[in-house]
């Protein structure tokens, strides 16, 4: 489930950038900004900030929420697409740790998720910091989880050149949800899923 909502998201981002005309930097991705229906489909809503414009760059003052900002905007002042690609980035760690992209770790010091998770996954150890509440992935889902994983730590690449476009994360989450829908069981239950919020 949590692929398919992060799937969903990253279509609606891909409209923006892609279809829309003029093109849209929505520059705020953020879980809080992604809603869910009654059928668990995931739209990308609160355009307050975002920017019609056709250029592949644009200088402008960097907005957006703490945890999610592209450090790169945030540091130049120059918006592009993969700003959007790093916040769905976070967003993307946030479904696979069940943690908020800014949280209190076990000290009640406030840790940032992209620094707490990218080392262990870079590493290789991404199940030190998986989810605890979610049950322990069959053999396709610990590898949709891995691809996952390893599509998130692409977005959140501190250069913007190095992060991937929004078509390629959507063919890696494609390929994911197919790899959990060839599960023979698939269990899901309202009580155990959890969608990080600010």
């Amino acid at each position: 489930m949590r692929i398919k909502i992060a799937l969903d998201a990253a279509r609606g981002i891909e409209y923006l950038h892609n279809y829309a005309v003029p093109p849209i930097i929505h520059r705020d991705i953020k879980s809080s900004n992604i809603l869910l229906d009654a059928n668990w489909t995931a739209r990308v809503s609160d355009f307050g900030l975002s920017l019609l414009t056709d250029q592949e760059s644009v200088s402008t003052k960097a907005v957006g929420t703490v945890g999610y900002i592209d450090p790169e905007y945030y540091v130049l002042n120059v918006l592009t697409s993969k700003t959007d690609i790093y916040g769905l980035g976070v967003v993307l760690l946030e479904l696979l740790t069940g943690k908020k992209a800014v949280f209190k770790n076990e000290y009640g010091s406030a840790k940032d998720l992209v620094a707490y998770a990218e080392p262990d996954i870079s590493a290789g150890h991404l199940n030190r910091v998986l989810d605890k509440r979610v049950a322990t992935p069959d053999i396709n889902e610990a590898e949709a989880v891995e691809m996952v994983a390893a599509i998130a730590i692409q977005c959140v690449n501190l250069e913007g050149k190095e992060r991937p476009n929004v078509t390629d994360i959507i063919v890696t989450l494609e390929r994911a949800l197919a790899l959990c829908e060839d599960t023979n069981v698939v269990s899901f239950s309202t009580t155990t899923f959890s969608f990080p919020s600010d």
